[in-house]
């Protein structure tokens, strides 16, 4: 059955484990995830009809993620002091049948691990929001759906997975 992926219900931001002793409260509602952009080379050889941009295999320039608060607490830092914890972004995501019309929901996992970049303190408004945030190189990012491993870059040990397929398992032989 082919769903139709639809929005995320609700989610929560963990540390270290997905339990309720380690959920943060006061995460905004939205966190932009990672961009994954290839490592490449411009191809310019005679006979070529111009340049190609060719992308390495497995190879990824630096990624980020920049978590935003509500307002600053000790929580956040905490964040930004522990580069060895990861943080888990574990959501309800809709999907719609269609032959029914249907919604089901599937569990969407996020695990991420980095070292803090940048911390930036927000503004302190009246009656507001400060927007405060974290920002982390991303040395480790996995999506999981429904169990399934969808996503999983880990620039430390070589591998990387999209869409399920392990891109670098033929490298690693050769290397």
């Amino acid at each position: 059955m082919n769903l139709i992926p639809d929005k995320v219900n609700n989610y929560n931001v963990y540390t270290g484990t997905a339990s309720a002793a380690n959920k943060l409260i006061g995460v905004t509602d939205e966190t932009t995830l990672v961009k994954l952009n290839s490592m490449s080379e411009t191809i310019n050889l005679a006979g070529m009809a111009g340049e190609v941009d060719s992308p390495a295999v497995g190879q990824y320039q630096s990624m980020d993620i920049t978590i935003t608060f509500s307002n600053i607490a000790k929580s956040s830092l905490d964040i930004a002091a522990k580069d060895n914890t990861p943080l888990i972004f574990r959501s309800a995501q809709e999907f719609i049948n269609p032959e029914d019309n249907t919604k089901s929901f599937k569990n969407r996992t996020v695990t991420v691990r980095g070292m803090t970049k940048s911390i930036d303190f927000g503004v302190m408004k009246k009656a507001g929001y400060g927007k405060p945030s974290i920002t982390k190189e991303v040395t480790y990012y996995k999506e999981e759906i429904d169990g399934e491993v969808v996503t999983e870059i880990d620039k430390f040990n070589g591998k990387a997975i999209i869409g399920g397929e392990d891109m670098t398992k033929d490298i690693l032989d050769y290397i």
